[in-house]
């Protein structure tokens, strides 16, 4: 199965991923999978603490493996950077305002909207309040210590991933001018030793000890992947040698109930850089096999990625309100949180997060036209 896209039968770009991979005349549907599958899993993890509030204390959190879909968004977030930019000419500015545009403006929104949460009604965020300079710079992407938590973490929770991710563009969009393999290397170099420094100094500044996290690993491990994938066509022994150690660690770090902290990167982002290499790999050799409802789900999972804290907390309400969660259990609570998730997740990209998307792309490509030269992998 081919996954070519020329340029007569380029699909409508419905999504601000989708805008980045029809540039390179290339989509990978197998990207699109992974993204449900890590939403999906950041959204069960989430679900942990609503249970425990539906439970008054008494659940026991047995999902500590649904922060590898943290860890998942990281590598295929280290791996889109550089599929999309490999072989493309292209400028800092407009590097940043695609990768800026993507994230900001939903992120801005649901900001927002939790600052009106705790003006309105601060009784239902009992883990936030009113800090200016909390607020102002979690707008801006910058770590800043949370008011209540004391650990780096933004207004709207769930941004402390975007946080890493827009110093990562950061970092990414000003080596454009090395080729890939250069670009690759001196990244993963500077994140390397971020991480490095964080051990050695990380008590001494907040800043280090936010961006040396091992999590920036993940990204690392995309950008290889990436790399590999244009590089070379692996046998499929090494493809099935590859799924099989990754299940391996993955499996381990599930017995040994690994959450977070240190060991994520190695139980997290390489069992998730494993999974990422094989699909990929796959689709690369045989084909992906074509499901429109999976891929609507992954342009969504940005939607869902940035309110599902939101849509957890008013199912709960609902849930306590209508005394449900005794028939439902945990098993069936966790269904009902997980599917109103998507329900909400796809509704927010239908009625805001791809219009906007397709508003401000409009609005790009006039200014952009003749910079780009934009060629297939």
């Amino acid at each position: 199965m081919s996954t070519d896209v020329s340029a007569k039968s380029r699909p409508a770009i419905d999504s601000p991923e989708r805008i980045e991979l029809v540039h390179v005349g290339r989509t990978l549907q197998s990207l699109q999978h992974l993204r449900v599958v890590a939403a999906s899993f950041i959204v069960l993890y989430h679900t942990e603490l609503q249970i425990t509030r539906l439970t008054d204390g008494i659940h026991q959190h047995s999902l500590g493996f649904g922060a590898a879909g943290t860890d998942l968004f990281f590598v295929i977030g280290g791996f889109i950077l550089v599929y999309t930019s490999h072989n493309r000419k292209d400028t800092f500015g407009a590097f940043l305002y695609r990768r800026f545009v993507r994230i900001a403006p939903l992120y801005w929104l649901f900001t927002s909207l939790m600052l009106v949460v705790l003006l309105i009604a601060p009784s239902h965020l009992l883990t936030t309040k009113g800090d200016f300079w909390h607020f102002l710079l979690s707008l801006a992407f910058i770590p800043y210590p949370h008011p209540v938590l004391g650990i780096d973490r933004p207004f709207l929770f769930p941004g402390w991933v975007l946080n890493h991710f827009a110093f990562f563009y950061l970092l990414f969009g000003s080596l454009l001018f090395l080729s890939t393999g250069k670009r690759v290397f001196w990244v993963s170099a500077v994140l390397c030793a971020l991480v490095v420094l964080r051990a050695l100094f990380g008590d001494k500044s907040h800043l280090l000890n936010f961006y040396g996290a091992t999590v920036a690993l993940d990204f690392v491990l995309g950008m290889i992947v990436a790399w590999l994938f244009f590089a070379r066509n692996e046998a499929p022994w090494v493809i099935v040698a590859v799924f099989l150690a990754g299940a391996s660690i993955f499996v381990a770090g599930v017995l040994h109930n690994v959450s977070e902290g240190a060991e994520r990167a190695f139980s997290w982002g390489v069992a998730d850089a494993a999974l990422l290499f094989v699909c990929v790999s796959i689709e690369k050799q045989l084909g992906w096999p074509e499901c429109r409802f999976l891929s609507k789900l992954g342009d969504a999972s940005y939607s869902v990625f940035v309110s599902h804290l939101f849509t957890l907390a008013l199912v709960t309400s609902i849930l306590r309100g209508l005394r449900l969660f005794p028939a439902l259990g945990v098993s069936g609570a966790r269904i009902v949180f997980l599917g109103a998730a998507w329900a909400l997740g796809m509704m927010i990209y239908a009625a805001i997060e791809r219009p906007l998307m397709r508003y401000l792309d409009r609005r790009r490509r006039p200014r952009a036209k003749g910079l780009i030269v934009e060629k297939g992998p």
